[in-house]
């Protein structure tokens, strides 16, 4: 059996590159078109993207005034200035700063106009940005073209992905065939079908709401159906504009909650969902919890998100809104829900890195499908330390040269460890992202097949240096092999591996290896999520049953989705043989072991090969066959 990696087929011919068809979909400014494959967001080239960057608005208030007092016409140049200068800070990579993902607020600081502008059902009236009375299509068609497409041009230009997101939030509850609704149809509309919209399909996306909270029936009444029938009409429109690009989808409940799209979907291509993150949501809240609870916490958020938005087995997730910070000494503050917020170095949620920004950071490494915006510029850099502003009516922004960390320098004048802000954290998370599952031109793929035993042990296939260089050395072949302490030796498949039509996977050694050799096998894409731990030491030959393995946490393994297999010493550096590992597909091939049969008549062996003295429930090997205790 050949196993094929899931690989866009790349050609060259007298035209030079051709690759599959990618929608009308082009390069622009060096950043390849992206799209959606399963769950997945990938380039034109096949490559897995997990992006990361920054939520912004273009609004005099939350800018802090440092573009204009007025989202005006004598403002605009300024406000386009101040987003290029925002966008070389944090795409400077030789500073450390690496973003390529932007969400950008249609600020309704530039659509609202007249009061009554806009017909609005009186059950779905809000107040603030929730108040879509004031909104102008108008004005939405003439700051499109000179503010917001703009905007997005530099930031495809510092080579990030954009999300757009309409302007404003959702009122509280919001109705199927609504004055909401109408509106949303009107400005996705009017986007959708922009020349500059369509030309950028593969590197706009479209996020359709924001933080929905009720979605209900044209009746009022509630429905598993609602969330469906109030967003595909939308995203029908925008298709039939001739949009091709991703569209993310909310869901309800602030965007935490999605459990309705799995009975019934969005349907079309190119469709991604974005969800919310705060401490406190899924089950996991940062007050409760300290660093020695980050594993079973992990685990736990990992299970309530999949409760949550269980999408993520379907479809590429974006959390397009995230911060945190950690507890600062003084008085706090009620939030616009009327919640009390302690006080904290200026996110909106009070965390620390090191245990709920480690919590999910371990969810999203655990699916592998999750990128993310913090919920603003401010929430990744310090902008006062890294631009100076110049000038009066008409500003200049000049760069610093630094690209300092957001809370950094308050966090260690106050003592504290600047990691637990989330400006810190993301700056070194979002640089190990970078080395890998990044959009790239120069990343082609050739085509390329598994061998008919993946498990080679060749310098084409193994890798002795899984988790990190230097930690397995070898000797004169992979059959001889030496592994530090912490290594990881074996086998990495890039876009995983399914072993389902195999029973067993079979491991020989040359010599009885140490007590201490483990066998790990991986089910996800990261190596800091959960895995399958064998105990090897002991025995000359161990097939391993594919079907019945279960991780660190007790959730199955799952053969059908295989990242990593590796070999591992638990205490000391340690050395193996190998002579050969292998898949079977006979389902009673239970491996001898080394001593004489005569010597085995009558004993019992447990499915890894190990001798039992005395059988419990379950299935065990005796003289070659299988036999099942009760």
């Amino acid at each position: 059996m050949k196993f094929k990696k899931l690989i866009q087929i790349c050609m060259v011919g007298a035209t030079g590159w051709m690759a599959l068809p990618t929608m009308a979909q082009q390069t622009v400014a060096g950043l390849p078109p992206m799209h959606v494959d399963g769950k997945f967001l990938k380039d034109e080239q096949g490559n897995k993207l997990v992006l990361h960057g920054v939520m912004d608005t273009p609004s005099p208030y939350f800018n802090e005034w440092r573009w204009g007092s007025s989202a005006t016409d004598n403002n605009v140049d300024n406000c386009i200035d101040y987003f290029d200068a925002i966008f070389d800070v944090i795409t400077d990579n030789e500073k450390g700063a690496y973003c390529n993902l932007f969400r950008l607020h249609l600020d309704p600081a530039w659509t609202n106009g007249k009061a009554g502008s806009w017909e609005v059902d009186s059950r779905e009236t809000g107040t603030g940005e929730a108040d879509i009375s004031h909104y102008e299509s108008a004005r939405l068609d003439k700051y499109l073209n000179s503010v917001y497409i703009p905007i997005a041009q530099k930031a495809i230009k510092h080579k990030m992905y954009v999300i757009m997101r309409p302007p404003g939030v959702c009122p509280g509850n919001i109705y199927v065939g609504g004055s909401y609704q109408k509106y949303l149809l009107d400005v996705w509309d009017r986007v959708s079908k922009h020349r500059l919209i369509q030309k950028y399909c593969g590197q706009i996306g479209l996020e359709l709401a924001n933080e929905p909270v009720g979605v209900k029936l044209a009746d009022g009444s509630e429905s598993e159906k609602a969330l469906h029938d109030f967003f595909q009409p939308i995203v029908d429109k925008i298709r039939a504009n001739g949009f091709k690009g991703v569209i993310w989808v909310p869901g309800k409940g602030w965007q935490g909650s999605y459990a309705d799209y799995e009975k019934y979907p969005i349907t079309g291509e190119n469709i991604g969902y974005a969800v919310h993150d705060y401490n406190g949501w899924y089950g996991c809240d940062d007050k409760n919890l300290s660093a020695k609870d980050v594993a079973s916490a992990t685990q736990k958020k990992i299970q309530q998100f999949h409760n949550q938005v269980p999408v993520v087995d379907t479809n590429p997730i974006v959390i397009t809104e995230i911060d945190w910070s950690p507890k600062k000494p003084g008085t706090g503050h009620y939030n616009e829900h009327g919640e009390w917020v302690e006080a904290n170095y200026g996110s909106w949620a009070t965390g620390r890195s090191s245990v709920w920004g480690e919590i999910t950071k371990g969810v999203h490494d655990h699916y592998g499908n999750i990128s993310m915006t913090l919920s603003g510029t401010h929430c990744y850099i310090d902008f006062n330390d890294c631009i100076k502003i110049s000038g009066n009516d008409r500003k200049t922004y000049t760069l610093t040269g630094r690209a300092t960390p957001a809370y950094k320098q308050a966090m260690e004048a106050d003592g504290l460890d600047p990691y637990e802000g989330c400006g810190v954290a993301c700056f070194k998370w979002y640089a190990e992202y970078a080395q890998v599952n990044y959009p790239s031109l120069t990343r082609y793929q050739p085509v390329q097949e598994y061998p008919e035993n993946p498990f080679e042990l060749s310098n084409d296939w193994f890798n002795p240096s899984i988790i990190k260089k230097g930690t397995a050395l070898h000797v004169a072949s992979y059959s001889n092999l030496t592994i530090k302490k912490g290594g990881l030796a074996g086998w990495s498949f890039e876009d995983c591996i399914d072993l389902t039509a195999y029973k067993s996977l079979v491991v020989k050694f040359k010599r009885i290896p140490a007590k201490n050799i483990c066998l790990r096998i991986y089910d996800s894409g990261s190596l800091f999520g959960d895995y399958c731990q064998l105990d090897l030491g002991g025995e000359k030959e161990i097939t391993i049953p594919l079907s019945e393995l279960k991780k660190e946490s007790g959730e199955q393994l799952d053969p059908s989705h295989i990242r990593f297999v590796g070999f591992t010493p638990q205490l000391n550096d340690a050395s193996l043989y190998l002579e050969k590992v292998y898949l079977s597909a006979d389902e009673t091939a239970i491996t001898a072991l080394e001593p004489e049969a005569a010597e085995n008549e009558g004993v019992f062996f447990d499915l890894m090969g190990r001798k039992v003295t005395n059988p419990a429930n379950g299935i065990y090997i005796r003289n070659g066959k299988k036999v099942f205790f009760k």
